[in-house]
């Protein structure tokens, strides 16, 4: 497989894995003293944009992380914020770390499970190297379901040719740091296609357009 499809399907497999909930199924697990305790609507602070593997851009804020950058960024704020940068971060390391860094990333930013296990077999069915020259983008994010050791983070994400789609992503903070809980291929939803007026409407602005 050359370059070029082999990190294009790097890419598909890591957004079918990924998406294992619905915004949909979660958005009743917010309860009040949760949306109380916590701001769920405010972006990370003080937010650069560090360009990750396959040219992909990742979010860095000095209040919710990464804070450690070896052997993958890792290391988030126990807050929503931490777990936007965590989902943001951990999508962009699977879809587009090498071969060489793949196994880190695995170890590093993955809930262990079933779905994980799967992921893997997967990637190792394909070699990834290389640049996307028009890669997807982060648009935003809403926080669909949060407690200190759960969460459910939909990210706003921009594919070439300005489309533009919702992809749930399912996290763990019973590590000790957020990780991203992949669902098996049977479980895994797919992505939903948005409009610009649910960009705006659903989503908080966050991401490489809006820095």
């Amino acid at each position: 497989m050359n370059r070029p499809l082999a990190l294009f399907a790097s890419l598909l497999i890591a957004g079918t894995l990924i998406s294992g909930c619905s915004s949909k199924e979660a958005s009743d697990t917010l309860s009040s003293q949760v949306q109380d305790a916590y701001d769920l609507t405010a972006a990370p602070s003080h937010t650069t944009w560090a360009v990750g593997p396959a040219g992909l851009y990742y979010p860095v804020s000095p209040m919710s992380g990464p804070f450690q950058e070896d052997p993958v960024p890792h290391d988030f704020e126990d807050s929503p914020q931490g777990a936007v940068v965590a989902a943001m971060t951990t999508q962009v390391f699977l879809a587009g770390a090498d071969d060489e860094t793949w196994p880190e990333v695995s170890q590093t930013l993955v809930e262990p499970g079933s779905g994980r296990d799967q992921w893997a077999q997967a990637r190792a069915l394909v070699s990834v190297n290389g640049t996307l020259d028009n890669p997807p983008m982060f648009r935003g994010f809403k926080i669909a379901a949060f407690d200190p050791n759960e969460a459910v983070v939909t990210l706003a994400v921009e594919y070439p040719g300005n489309t533009l789609a919702a992809m749930p992503v399912q996290l763990s903070r019973t590590s000790g740091d957020w990780k991203v809980v992949l669902p098996t291929q049977d479980e895994a939803v797919d992505l939903t296609a948005i409009t610009d007026t649910q960009l705006a409407t659903d989503f908080v602005a966050f991401g490489p357009k809006e820095a």
